[in-house]
């Protein structure tokens, strides 16, 4: 088979972009199956679980202490009613008995006091870790909208990449003998099709090539196409 040095030198051209492409689609499919992303994703998920479990805890705890609050108001309420009953009777037994209940909603008043204060303090540190919630979800939000912004960008410049090589790989198909064309396409189904000759070095296999091979391929004429003995690309000789 022939081949103008010219075409020759366009095969080696062809060859890198085959492997630029080559490149390319590793650099995409490593991109796509990046774990950062699904990481963060993953981990903002999470995020708005605990979020919804520290609102519905506040909300919970701002009911209970509405509820105390309600009945501490009761019981101050009966407390004072008792005292104004006490100022009032003139019967020593009425009086016994009142005295009693208002120990007994004294101790009361005491209970729910002490029973409020626990729940202030646990609704403060709930709406403490509530706000913590909110401030690392927003954050996460941020960290995770720029992976997928740097994603998208890296993805688009390879992608733009990969229309110039293909523009360009097109180019140079057109412009070789369609014979020489159609070898290439066979071999690179195959694994790299063309190998620059480095001394006894094949530049596709990487494979030394016996002395005796050697002296044939370069005994024959320049426009003749010489394939490697080990992986069968096309060698080029200059």
């Amino acid at each position: 088979m022939k081949a103008s040095p010219q075409d020759q030198k366009r095969l080696l051209d062809l060859v890198e972009i085959d492997l630029e492409l080559i490149r390319n689609t590793s650099e995409r499919v490593k991109l796509e199956t990046s774990s950062e992303v699904s990481v963060v994703a993953e981990k903002l998920l999470a995020i708005s679980d605990s979020l919804i479990d520290s609102r519905n805890l506040v909300g919970d705890l701002e009911l209970e202490l509405k509820r105390a609050e309600t009945d501490l108001e009761l019981v101050e309420k009966r407390i004072l009613k008792d005292q104004q009953r006490l100022s009032t009777t003139s019967s020593s037994k009425d009086a016994q008995g009142i005295e009693h209940e208002l120990a007994s909603l004294a101790k009361r008043k005491d209970e729910l006091e002490d029973g409020e204060l626990l729940i202030l303090d646990r609704l403060e540190s709930a709406k403490a870790s509530l706000a913590a919630a909110i401030e690392e979800k927003s954050e996460t939000e941020q960290t995770l909208a720029a992976l997928r912004k740097a994603l998208s960008e890296n993805l688009g410049a390879l992608d733009s990449a990969r229309n110039d090589l293909t523009i360009r790989r097109d180019q140079l198909i057109s412009e070789l003998d369609s014979e020489i064309a159609s070898a290439y396409q066979l071999k690179a189904k195959r694994g790299i099709a063309v190998g620059r000759l480095l001394g006894r070095e094949c530049g596709a296999c990487r494979l030394s090539i016996t002395a005796t091979n050697l002296e044939e391929i370069l005994a024959r004429p320049s426009d003749e196409v010489a394939e490697c003995p080990n992986c069968q690309a096309i060698l080029v000789r200059s």
